[in-house]
């Protein structure tokens, strides 16, 4: 699947999306098109080709920011670029900061098309995704991942022949290098998956296409390059074309890079577990030195006190045992939040 295609297939998604913007400029700053969030709202008195340049969707100032960013790209052989950029809200006049990741779309790298969202937003969005994405992680923090960097590619799958393509992106990351991409008719990234990840990830797609392709496909699974580098990525999918019998003839998706979020999640249960017995152990400790102190207290009881060491001793016993109780009650909570902790995070 090439780029340009892979492209295609989230921009045609992010049309229908209250969050996402999206638009194409060419070299001069023209707009070649763009959704309805973009540039001025037309007037019926408006000639039907009245062109729409940068400076009406964007402040002027903000075009050389652009322009350098796109330059810088080229000149790296970059296929994209990251901008923010300060968009014309119409017709008040008032400005949003907004994120874009720009695409070169043409051989000259001149026609950028671009997908943006607000940085801050001021209200809920309906991301309008479809089952692509929607009703399987937060839209909006995942609208973020792939405006980025954290987007790896896309990939086609034809359940019938057992073949897949992936985008250009995808088998970069999988070590392969340019003249492979080129001399290679198809390379598989499910060849790449971790094997002990496989059966599950298997399990899960069946199931997506046993709904039929009601239950969206989403799945968190390790990812093996050529240089034995482990990935952690999260695969979203949906199955684009069934045939009359019902079964699955195309299916499309996306793989996100969340190796940092593991990285963070591994810690944060390992010191978890670290604490938690850490404490455990020193909670038991401080109750076995009360109780040994309450078994001295308790023996001092049986001797002979004047009034005041009396109502000494029965002050010390009074605050050893409210402290054996706080300690308890301590212990007890701790276990209690601990397992509803790990019940949380689930299995690696």
């Amino acid at each position: 699947m090439q780029d340009w295609n892979s492209i295609q297939v989230l921009s045609n998604l992010a049309i229908t999306s209250e969050y996402f913007l999206q638009v194409t400029f060419d070299k001069s700053g023209k707009v070649m098109s763009s959704d309805s969030g973009i540039g001025p709202i037309p007037s019926l008195f408006d000639h039907k080709e009245k062109p729409i340049y940068f400076a009406d969707c964007f402040l002027a100032s903000d075009w050389s920011k652009y322009e350098n960013q796109r330059i810088k790209a080229w000149k790296s052989s970059h296929q994209s670029f990251l901008v923010d950029l300060q968009k014309i809200n119409h017709p008040d006049g008032n400005t949003v900061s907004t994120k874009w990741e720009f695409f070169f779309i043409t051989e000259d790298f001149g026609t950028c098309l671009g997908l943006g969202h607000p940085i801050e937003p001021l209200r809920p969005y309906n991301i309008g995704l479809g089952e692509f994405i929607d009703g399987t992680t937060n839209g909006n923090e995942l609208v973020d991942i792939l405006l980025e960097n954290k987007l790896l590619g896309f990939w086609d799958f034809d359940p019938s022949t057992k073949r897949d393509y992936i985008s250009r992106g995808v088998a970069q990351m999988l070590g392969y290098s340019e003249k492979e991409i080129h001399s290679m008719k198809e390379i598989s990234w499910q060849k790449h998956i971790h094997p002990d990840d496989f059966q599950e990830l298997l399990r899960d797609l069946n199931l997506h296409f046993k709904t039929p392709g009601n239950l969206p496909f989403r799945k968190e699974f390790r990812i093996v390059s050529k240089g034995n580098q482990t990935i952690w990525v999260v695969g979203f999918g949906k199955t684009t074309d069934w045939d009359s019998t019902g079964h699955p003839q195309k299916m499309q998706g996306l793989l996100i890079d969340i190796t940092e979020k593991k990285k963070q999640e591994i810690w944060l249960r390992e010191h978890h577990y670290f604490l938690r017995d850490l404490a455990f152990q020193q909670s038991h400790s401080l109750r076995a030195r009360v109780a040994n102190i309450l078994g001295v207290l308790e023996i001092l009881d049986t001797e002979h006190h004047t009034p005041e060491s009396r109502k000494l001793l029965e002050i010390l016993k009074t605050e050893s045992k409210q402290l054996d109780l706080s300690l308890k009650k301590s212990i007890k909570e701790s276990v209690n939040q601990n397992e509803s902790w790990e019940r949380g995070i689930g299995p690696l």
